[in-house]
């Protein structure tokens, strides 16, 4: 069976489970469903016992890292930690004289379209010169201490960035919503460095087909917006043409 109808089936269960009895079922069987569209990996894909997302990690009871940490902050004493632990935008070490002249408000095409193409592959995930107000996801890695034991575990993330005074700046959610991942997010530091390499890459591309699709859409209704332009100068021109044949 398709990857796709899989996904669609695996949306129908989670649908059906809001209103079902046993509601845990039905999530598990979604979960399979979603790592069977997934297909054979180097890299473990488990199903988390309590949220039943897809993971690359399991603590010692069976839940994911985020699972496991809200029980150790709740057996704490109730205790929730609200803060960010995301991997941070971190834009690159700019030479002096680049700092002083940006801090100057001295524009400077090449610098400018060196960091648009940090992120956009242009025509594909974006367009081909740099656009203020663009925005664009880009995937994150970091590493954390696992909730138990003391090992680490590395974490995926998607950050928002917005194309601003030349330069990508972040921002917590963007107009066209976060790409939809079915890579596990978190691995365990130990793994295989091909394996955690191969998931790396498979969820940059994920992101990168959010790109992609978000791009394809604007081209095409940039394109449709200039024919129509096009279409109505004709006209015009056409009208103006017969106007001085009749006068």
């Amino acid at each position: 069976m398709a990857a796709e109808d899989l996904l669609t089936q695996a949306d129908e269960l989670d649908a059906r489970a809001f209103a079902s009895a046993h509601p845990e079922t039905l999530r598990r069987q979604a979960a399979e469903l979603r790592a069977q569209a997934l297909g054979e990996k180097p890299y473990p894909v488990l199903i988390c016992g309590e949220c039943f997302c897809l993971t690359g990690w399991l603590d010692g009871s069976g839940v994911c890292a985020g699972d496991a940490w809200r029980r150790r902050e709740h057996a704490g004493g109730g205790f929730m930690d609200v803060r960010d632990l995301r991997a941070g935008y971190e834009a690159p070490e700019r030479p002096a004289w680049e700092r002083a002249r940006r801090a100057l408000g001295i524009p400077n095409r090449r610098d400018r379209r060196r960091e648009w193409l940090r992120q956009v592959v242009p025509d594909e995930t974006g367009p081909i010169d740099p656009e203020d107000a663009w925005e664009i996801e880009a995937a994150t890695k970091h590493e954390r201490q696992a909730p138990e034991g003391v090992h680490l575990l590395v974490q995926f993330d998607v950050r928002s960035l917005h194309f601003e005074r030349g330069t990508w700046m972040p921002i917590d959610v963007s107009r066209h919503g976060k790409p939809r991942t079915l890579v596990p997010r978190t691995f365990s530091a130990a793994l295989r460095i091909d394996a955690l390499a191969e998931a790396w890459n498979d969820f940059g591309e994920e992101v990168a087909a959010h790109n992609r699709a978000i791009w394809q859409a604007e081209a095409a209704a940039r394109d449709a917006r200039s024919r129509a332009a096009a279409e109505r100068r004709d006209a015009e021109e056409l009208e103006r043409g017969t106007d001085r044949l009749l006068g």
